[in-house]
């Protein structure tokens, strides 16, 4: 059961993780915050679905349409979709980010510029860089479809920090409303290959003079907290895992505005 919205049953494709932290505090979010949904949606980074067949639950919700750069993953969405009765409400793209990757889907996606209600968005880290390019891209590319006032609710982990969460303000349009949801300190879990190496990026990202991360020390429960590089050293040392929190976090938009 996900807050007081009906139960919803969600398979995985092979090879993808069920239930994380940060899956969970999303759907939380959408869960505890209904009234903010309303209309049309678009759940960017949908992966097999979850957070888009919620907040199809919800009455108010229209229609919520899904994209994902794994054609795999947008089928198995649509298939959960009709499992949990809203395949009606739902659509699911192959797409990278907000461009689909077929004539189709193209069309489907330019009749909703200017019509979205809201943006729901779970985005992984990304590659490269500091880890946090995708958020950028969430609510840059969701200026184009958003209505005159809208909503963003973006999954950010505390490690990221507060200041990387102002500096998207700059993205003309957007006003920071505040942390919707959060998990306790929960381990960065150092036994996961993918975060392992998001812990390796953060490092590097520091070392090349890249804003710090913020991380909940494990040897006092989070109580006191380290950067990336003293996150990875102690995890090195000792084995243990930083600490972090899935948060989820709303941008509210108004088209016009400066930002």
């Amino acid at each position: 059961m996900i807050g007081t919205l009906a139960p919803v049953t969600i398979r995985q494709r092979a090879g993808t993780y069920a239930l994380t932290p940060a899956s969970g505090v999303s759907l939380t979010a959408i869960a505890e915050h209904q009234a903010l949904l309303r209309g049309s949606g678009i759940d960017w980074g949908c992966g097999t679905g979850c957070l888009a067949i919620v907040a199809a639950k919800i009455s108010a919700v229209e229609a919520v349409v899904g994209l994902d750069s794994s054609e795999l993953d947008v089928r198995v969405a649509a298939e959960n979709a009709a499992v949990n009765g809203v395949d009606g409400k739902t659509t699911f793209l192959h797409a990278d980010s907000y461009h689909p990757n077929t004539r189709q889907g193209r069309e489907a996606l330019v009749m909703l510029r200017g019509k979205v209600d809201f943006v729901l968005a779970n985005p992984p880290a990304s590659r490269g860089d500091d880890g946090f390019s995708f958020r950028r891209e969430v609510l840059t590319g969701a200026r184009e479809f958003l209505k005159g006032e809208a909503v963003v609710l973006v999954q950010i982990s505390i490690q990221y920090s507060q200041k990387r969460i102002d500096l998207l303000t700059q993205i003309p349009g957007f006003r920071y409303a505040g942390c919707l949801a959060t998990t306790p300190w929960v381990p960065f879990d150092q036994d996961r290959s993918d975060l392992r190496q998001h812990l390796v990026d953060y490092a590097a990202e520091e070392w090349r003079g890249g804003l710090d991360y913020t991380f909940g020390d494990p040897r006092n429960c989070g109580r006191t907290f380290i950067d990336a590089r003293t996150a990875l050293d102690l995890f090195r040392q000792t084995g243990m895992s930083p600490l972090s929190q899935w948060q989820v976090h709303l941008f509210r938009y108004e088209r016009g505005s400066s930002g």
